[in-house]
Parts: C-alpha cells; sequence; structure tokens
C-alpha cells in the first residue's frame, strides 16, 4: 500500500451499516446508520456521500476492508458483492475480517483473559468466537461458530468477557457463572476504527486470501431446498 492510501472500512454484517475512511493509516471519519434494508442500492448511495463529502471519489481509493460475518446474512452477501465490484473495477486489494475478530479488538488491553463476542442469530442462537488474550495479542481458539445458549457455557474458557448483541439470548445460562464476566451495553456494534486497524495491521503482513463470506451456520435458503450455497 503506498504512502499516501485512502482506505475504505465497511460494515453490513449487523444491525448497522457502518462506513470509516483512513488516509495514511489516520482516521478521517467514521459513520454509523441504521438503513431500512440490505439491499443493494444503499450502499453505493451511502459510500459515495462519504467519499463526495471529503472531496474523493471512488477511483482515489487505495484498498477496501469489509466484515465477512457471521451476522446478516442477506448483509454479508450484499456487502461483499458490492465491495468485491469495486475492489475488481479499480484494480485494488480488497480485505475481509471476521466480524467477531473486530468485535473483540478493543479488549485486547485485557491480558491473561478470555473474551468471547456473541451475535444474535436468531432462532434462539447465537453466533461466536472465543479469543484468548495475551501481551495485548488477540488469538482465535477454534472456529466461529453458532450455539444454543444452553450448550454454549462448556465451550467457554474463563476467566472470561461476554459482550455483544446476543447477550440477551444468553444471559440466563451465564450469570452467575465464577470467573465469567458480561458486558451488558456497548461493544454491540463494530467500530469501523478497529476494522480499519484490523485490515491494515493483516495487509502489513501480506496476510490477503480471499474473502469469503462466514456464515456460521447454514441458512434457511440451504436447509429448506437442500443446497450449498458458495
Amino acid at each position: 500500500m503506498s504512502s499516501s492510501s485512502l482506505v475504505l472500512a465497511l460494515d453490513n454484517s449487523l444491525d448497522y451499516l457502518n462506513l470509516a475512511l483512513a488516509f495514511d493509516g489516520c482516521l478521517l471519519e467514521e459513520r454509523r446508520m441504521k438503513v431500512e434494508s440490505h439491499s443493494s442500492d444503499v450502499l453505493p448511495t451511502r459510500v459515495a456521500q462519504l467519499l463526495g463529502e471529503r472531496k474523493y471519489d471512488a477511483r482515489d481509493l487505495t484498498a477496501i476492508i469489509i466484515t465477512l460475518g457471521p451476522g446478516s446474512f442477506t448483509g454479508v452477501r450484499v456487502a461483499l458483492a458490492f465491495c468485491k465490484g469495486l475492489s475488481v473495477g479499480l484494480g485494488i486489494p480488497l480485505l475481509g475480517v471476521a466480524t467477531p475478530d473486530v468485535l473483540a479488538a478493543p479488549f485486547a488491553f485485557m491480558d491473561d483473559h478470555y473474551l468471547c463476542p456473541l451475535i444474535d442469530a436468531k432462532k434462539g442462537e447465537v453466533f461466536f468466537g472465543l479469543y484468548r488474550v495475551s501481551a495485548g495479542t488477540l488469538t482465535r481458539v477454534g472456529d466461529i461458530r453458532s450455539s444454543r445458549p444452553e450448550d454454549l457455557l462448556p465451550q467457554i474458557e474463563l476467566p472470561c468477557l461476554c459482550f455483544g448483541t446476543g447477550i440477551a439470548v444468553c444471559r440466563e445460562a451465564l450469570e452467575g457463572t465464577p470467573g465469567l464476566r458480561i458486558a451488558e451495553t456497548g461493544f454491540q456494534q463494530v467500530s469501523g476504527e478497529a476494522l480499519l486497524r484490523a485490515g491494515l495491521a493483516r495487509f502489513q503482513k501480506g496476510a490477503l486470501g480471499e474473502a469469503k463470506p462466514i456464515y456460521g451456520r447454514r441458512s434457511e435458503a440451504e436447509i429448506r431446498f437442500k443446497v450449498e450455497v458458495p
């Protein structure tokens, strides 16, 4: 990435559309907005507004960073299709980061603890990842997956901090467990700045890879029609 880099970060995996713009690694602006739907016509308009108000256009971008889920199946797919189109059309890198990775990032100061971001997966389940913090570095333990609240606790290491939109679903199953803390409010949405930092860090390490959606479980359409969606 050049010394004069303009990077767009985008999250459409949860309840809000999050956009962030950085120049030379410094955050210029972050916007979080509630949109009526995850439809494909929203993203081009919102991105164009953000760039235009900063006197840029899409041709000035040097990289795009996006969350890969899990979360909203539709939101993840729409955002990824949009960003892949920009990436190919502009000839710039597209960097994907798992949504729980970004949710956990602000707690990297909690040495010798585990972190468990919980995302409401609907149907009485949550998506989650488990992270170990050591010397300010997060290491994901195992895969990102889905669970019923009653099955979650045996999959968590202690001491652990649990947080996110899935807390409401799991509170009863988790409350009162020694060594487990619950953050009731805040930290339920992706931080645009945290997403930028995570993506740029992976770029510096050369960990580009292919940006593929992380669903956490099979979609309703896959189950109902017995197909596999790539």
